[in-house]
């Protein structure tokens, strides 16, 4: 792939994922008025479960089979597809299984057993969420980026829909059953993407002859996901670690627990979201350039140069972007959230929007040349180092909700110089 297809390609899921952005974004600010901080609080909490379960089958797997299909022929990566699918199917099944069973255990464990009736219809979500991901897998492997970025249009505007249209029906319910409602939007999106992307996958699922060992895939899909999942697992694990921690910690400051729900709400529901818009550049710019970096590793092709010319694209990017929050940030707090208190946030907070983007493309280009093991040894060690600093400074009455943040950027800014040098250490 050249530079020119490798541009439009970005372009292609740069555009995708800018309308898959301010459908949700729009979607967020009117779950924050509908639902109010409390509620979004709780919301926030069942996803960060969610994140958790559905890491085994949402992380590795992809990235494995996407790199697969750019080392492998027509038929060798339809089996790669086939196995892919499986695996999640053996993975997603039992997972869901298990979290039932521990259901009310983990709501207690997220410190607030009204996120059960979320966590119960999040469970679906992870068989089926396994299955797109290696189908997302195999379409960028293959160098076919239209389907996913349909599919993602289309959950989104599913769960949009429902999301507005079932609300409204059921005010003066319980915060906890309203809740829920993001919860069945998720899974009615999720599903509906699955669908369409099986249709576009038809022939290779169904009818494509396959070539290649299956022994051989299943062990090379295994030793490529198995790190990568590690470490995805080990970030989901602390995300949720720090959503009990930013409440607990901040009733330790002295705010009352419904003061302390509503700062997590903000900070995750409110203010996370409009720090990550960028992303949709970014996360294009490593889905487009990690199978090219796997195709050019595995044909001996110079690296380098696309590394860094990637690596200065998402600098403007994320500075541009950084810029746009700060000037912006009157209208998305007072306008758009009406929560004057959210401009504060926003304004001082907006450095680690390039933080967390070039934190973004450099985790997706080590996965293209094959990093994971140093990847999750990376993330393990500035997992620790942000749960120990959220643990200590959200707690101090002076900084409260900014020592989490403070915490958060701390963490981030480590990951990405430590893993800036192990890229360009392999990069060749």
């Amino acid at each position: 792939m050249n530079i020119r297809t490798l541009i439009g390609h970005t372009a292609l899921l740069s555009a995708s994922h800018f309308v898959v952005r301010v459908i949700g974004f729009a979607l967020r600010i009117w779950l924050s008025r509908e639902l109010g901080a409390q509620a979004i609080g709780l919301v926030e909490l069942a996803q960060s479960a969610q994140m958790l379960l559905i890491t085994p089958v949402v992380s590795g797997l992809p990235a494995a089979v996407s790199r697969m299909c750019a080392q492998s022929d027509a038929g060798r990566q339809a089996r790669v597809l086939r196995c892919g699918m499986a695996l999640a199917l053996l993975t997603g099944v039992p997972l869901a299984a298990l979290a039932f069973a521990l259901r009310v255990p983990l709501s207690l464990w997220l410190g607030d057993v009204r996120t059960l009736p979320a966590l119960l219809i999040y469970l679906p979500c992870i068989p089926v969420l396994g299955i797109s991901c290696a189908l997302n897998g195999y379409f960028y492997g293959s160098g076919k980026p239209v389907p996913p970025a349909l599919c993602e249009i289309l959950e989104q505007v599913v769960r949009c829909l429902l999301c507005v249209r079932l609300l409204p029906l059921l005010r003066g319910w319980p915060m906890t059953l309203r809740a829920c409602v993001p919860a069945a939007a998720a899974l009615a999106g999720e599903t509906a993407s699955l669908m369409l992307m099986l249709l576009f996958a038809a022939r290779a699922v169904l009818f494509a002859r396959g070539s290649g060992s299956r022994r051989a895939i299943w062990r090379e899909m295994l030793a490529l996901s198995l790190p990568l999942t590690g470490m995805k697992l080990v970030s989901s694990l602390m995300r949720t670690v720090q959503s009990m921690l930013v409440p607990a910690r901040l009733q330790a400051a002295g705010l009352r627990a419904s003061e302390a729900l509503a700062r997590l709400g903000m900070m995750n529901g409110m203010m996370m979201p409009v720090l990550m818009l960028p992303s949709f550049i970014t996360c294009s710019l490593c889905t487009v350039a990690s199978p090219e970096l796997a195709r050019r590793q595995a044909q001996a092709k110079p690296q380098r140069r696309l590394v860094m010319r990637l690596l200065g694209g998402t600098v403007a990017v994320s500075l541009l972007a950084m810029a746009a929050v700060w000037l912006l940030a009157p209208v998305i707090a007072e306008t758009l959230y009406r929560q004057a208190e959210l401009l504060v946030l926003l304004r001082r907070s907006c450095p680690l929007v390039p933080l967390m983007a070039l934190s973004q493309v450099v985790s997706g280009l080590m996965n293209g040349l094959g990093l994971q093991s140093a990847s999750l040894r990376i993330s393990l060690l500035t997992n620790l180092l942000g749960v120990l600093l959220l643990y200590a400074l959200a707690a101090q009455p002076a900084l409260q909700l900014w020592g989490a943040i403070l915490a958060m950027a701390i963490s981030q800014a480590a990951a990405l110089l430590l893993s800036l040098r192990a890229l360009l250490a392999h990069a060749r």
